[in-house]
């Protein structure tokens, strides 16, 4: 009855949506194309007593080349890159967005990405790696477990020519998609407490 109940929980709370306090973008418009924009656009959003800013990248609508989210997104991309070879401005890696107060938890969508291993790190210490497989237009959601009042994406596999935006930036509210330590030591629970409840069972015969 209890590893039901336990069981219930869990999958209860995997499946809750968070009650956001998310950024889409979609209030905002831009260009397609990198090359069409003036440069790195720094966007502010104040919600309710806090103020988030975002760093090193640039609004782009329906971006070209990616066909996963076809809004508004805050995106990056470096002229070492040969699609973006035409790019004359300088935007950055890591993307940065920056809270006027610590936060609880952070949660993205990363698109329109490179292939290979990414961070998501906070000033206070925790992070997140995580590894796209392929190049294109796959979105993908990360989150981790940030207390910081700042918050970084960092392309790693090639740190002179990345290209990757972001969408729906969710903070303050449970993770929807647990990191990877987490999975792992719900798993580790579960085997402890399945093996526990095998052996109370065979004790009663």
């Amino acid at each position: 009855m209890r590893l039901s109940l336990l069981l219930a929980c869990l999958v209860s709370a995997a499946a809750s949506p968070a009650l956001a306090s998310t950024i889409t973008f979609d209030d905002m418009s831009g260009p397609s194309f990198f090359d069409q924009t003036t440069g790195p656009q720094t966007v502010l959003y104040s919600i309710g007593t806090l103020d988030v800013t975002f760093n090193g990248g640039v609004i782009l609508t329906v971006e070209s080349n990616q066909s996963s989210d076809f809004t508004s997104v805050y995106a990056t991309g470096s002229w070492q890159v040969p699609a973006l070879s035409d790019i004359s401005h300088g935007f950055e890696n890591p993307l940065v967005i920056d809270f006027s107060a610590p936060i609880q938890n952070l949660q993205l969508d990363i698109l329109n990405a490179l292939a290979g291993d990414y961070e998501l790190f906070d000033n206070a210490g925790n992070s997140l790696f995580f590894r796209l497989t392929t190049t294109g237009d796959v979105a993908m959601t990360e989150g981790f477990a940030a207390t910081g009042s700042e918050v970084s994406l960092l392309y790693l596999t090639a740190p002179n020519a990345w290209d990757f935006a972001i969408d729906n930036v969710t903070f303050d509210e449970p993770l929807t998609v647990p990191e990877p330590s987490a999975w792992l030591l719900t798993a580790a629970g579960l085997t402890m407490m399945l093996r526990r409840y095998r052996f109370r069972r065979i004790d009663r015969y």
